[in-house]
């Protein structure tokens, strides 16, 4: 089967990055599945590899900020890898997820996903910053 016009999403981006990739057509119908990318050939893999990574780039938080209550949402004010972000979350308990012990991912009100790799790895003032949430 060819597939002229698709593309590849992760099946679980957070917990198994690495593992089973859902082939699409260009209307978003799943024609196939990869249990890893080391079944396509050098020049295809790099062609994924760099749409995964655009289509799933997560800033990881490495340091909060700050953190408000703005018109009945939660403001937080980071810093990440690429620099300062300022986001907004609407209902904590349904936008952050525990993916792995330590591990969370933050879905902000404009779809973006946010990233603490390592909960221990905070700083003790963002920990206490964010302890407000739990």
């Amino acid at each position: 089967m060819s597939v002229l016009s698709g593309r590849i999403r992760r099946a679980f981006p957070a917990s198994k990055p690495d593992e089973l990739f859902s082939v699409q057509d260009s209307s978003g119908k799943e024609v196939g599945i990869l249990r890893t990318l080391d079944e396509l050939d050098a020049d295809s893999r790099k062609l994924v590899e760099e749409q995964l990574n655009r289509r799933y780039f997560t800033p990881k938080i490495q340091e909060v900020l700050s953190l408000r209550q703005d018109g009945g949402m939660w403001l937080f004010l980071v810093r990440t890898q690429r620099g300062e972000a300022k986001f907004y979350v609407r209902n904590w308990r349904d936008s952050c997820h525990e993916v792995r012990p330590g591990q969370w991912v933050i879905f902000s009100v404009d779809g973006q996903r946010y990233e603490i790799p390592n909960w221990e790895g905070l700083s003790g003032r963002s920990r206490d910053i964010l302890e407000q949430l739990f």
